[in-house]
């Protein structure tokens, strides 16, 4: 059987020959899941095509005020930002006058020129790869467009080194040794979530992180299950022994982080997982998406704009406008999985 962007009778010839055939669907897609570790911003119409997003900080401590004397000022000022682009997406696909007449399986032409999942989809795959390609400064997505993925210091989502506009402190939000997912791995990511969270004039922040990410590496997932939903501690043979990860994180699994471009598996990702401050608005990890079009769907129909007056084809379209922005590190922890 042929693959085509137009449903017709020569192409597709098995649905309208004189054998009779049941026609099976492939596979399920994959769960979408990405959106919500993003902060999302329905952006209003007659705004333009961008939005700027700007970090604020002051310092945190009062100071000492003797009698007498003038209260000390306190600093205050704008940090790192990004500027979020739209980009917009579409599909479609045509069916001719006689495969919508002559055709003997309708069901199954109805979820051929279905084209609801094209535009959520895409959405869902540009939303992981920000994690897929955290420790880049940029990806070649599977238009060929150069996608940048730094954050406002200009490094990638990922480094060792991240700056700070009011300090000359660096911090890192690589999970130290890239560790395979476990117990003592996520202590480590733990650990850095207590201490690599800085304002941008070096003073100790908090961010509450809740979510653990990972791919559907079943070592990784099974990992994971195990550590948060034991009754008791994984490491004790002990079962009166509590659990101190149960109900202390949610845990998403992405199925687009282990791939490339082009949404193909991608074995040297695999392993990724992540602890992030997620869906906690400016208190969690600033990380947006931003949308100009949610995604629909054009249905076309007899004298409407989706007929051709030429062929009578009929073509469904599907179309969508977004962008997508980490702002800043913080609240976002990687590791490969590497051990590297």
């Amino acid at each position: 059987m042929a693959f085509t962007s137009i449903l017709n009778t020569v192409t597709l010839s098995e649905f309208t020959d004189l054998v009779d055939k049941t026609f099976l669907m492939g596979p399920k897609l994959l769960p979408l899941r990405a959106r919500q570790l993003f902060i999302v911003d329905d952006m209003p119409n007659f705004t333009g095509n961008t939005r700027r997003y700007d970090e604020v900080d002051t310092e945190t401590f009062a100071h000492l005020k003797n009698e007498g004397e003038d209260a000390q000022s306190m600093r205050a000022g704008v940090g790192y930002n990004k500027t979020m682009t739209m980009r917009r997406f579409a599909a479609e696909i045509s069916i001719t006058w006689e495969m919508r007449r002559l055709n003997k399986a309708p069901e199954v032409t109805s979820q051929l020129k279905s084209l609801s999942t094209f535009c959520t989809y895409r959405m869902e795959l540009d939303l992981s790869h920000r994690i897929s390609f955290a420790t880049a400064t940029s990806y070649t997505d599977l238009d060929g467009e150069t996608v940048s993925t730094t954050t406002g210091d200009g490094l990638a989502l990922v480094s060792a080194s991240h700056t700070l506009s009011g300090s000359a402190t660096t911090y890192s939000n690589v999970i130290t040794g890239n560790p395979v997912f476990s117990a003592s791995g996520l202590e480590v990511a733990e650990t850095q979530a207590n201490t690599q969270i800085l304002s941008n004039l070096g003073e100790q922040r908090m961010m509450e992180f809740n979510t653990i990410v990972t791919s559907r590496n079943p070592e990784t997932v099974n990992a994971v299950k195990q550590l948060i939903d034991s009754m008791s501690d994984v490491d004790q043979s002990n079962p009166g022994v509590i659990n101190v990860y149960g109900s202390k994180y949610r845990h998403i699994v992405l199925p687009y982080v282990d791939t490339d471009a082009n949404g193909a598996y991608d074995s040297t990702k695999t392993k990724y997982w992540s602890l992030v401050a997620a869906g906690q608005g400016i208190d969690g990890w600033q990380a947006y998406l931003g949308i100009w079009e949610q995604p629909n769907l054009k249905t076309p129909s007899s004298g409407n704009n989706g007929e051709d007056v030429h062929n009578d084809n009929w073509t469904y379209g599907t179309r969508c406008a977004y962008g997508i922005v980490a702002v800043s590190p913080k609240g976002f922890l990687l590791s490969t999985g590497l051990g590297s």
